[in-house]
């Protein structure tokens, strides 16, 4: 992983939180929530532009389990949402040695570990 996308992930996760956190009281959690499902629909995106319908089937599976972790992050805890994070993390570093070939721009899925990880923690750590 190039030390460029750790820090650009950085400032993004940073950035994340302080207009989530910050800005959103008492609801700032659910934008998180309404983040992370927005994310689930990135390598999704990028499978219905591939022709190979077993990456979009399974890209449409981890799409739907993420989005029910933000789903279920907004009703019931932030522990859903922070679980989505780390779900959505480790799946971009399947993604990042080409584990799964979703056509996808070389720097997005080490730059999104950064990013959902780092969320993750903070979610764990002020909410929880």
């Amino acid at each position: 992983m190039k030390p460029k996308y750790v820090v650009i992930g950085l400032v993004i996760s940073f950035i994340l939180i302080r207009v989530f956190h910050f800005s959103a009281d008492p609801y700032h959690y659910q934008l998180f929530a309404l983040f992370l499902a927005y994310t689930a629909c990135v390598y999704l995106g990028a499978a219905l532009s591939d022709s190979r319908i077993n990456i979009l089937l399974l890209e449409t599976v981890v799409s739907l389990i993420i989005f029910a972790c933000a789903y279920l992050g907004m009703v019931y805890s932030p522990f859903w949402v922070a679980l989505g994070y780390l779900l959505h993390g480790a799946w971009d570093l399947v993604h990042h040695p080409k584990l799964v070939s979703t056509k996808i721009v070389k720097a997005f899925p080490p730059l999104c570990v950064v990013v959902d990880f780092t969320v993750a923690i903070f979610i764990f750590y002020y909410f929880l």
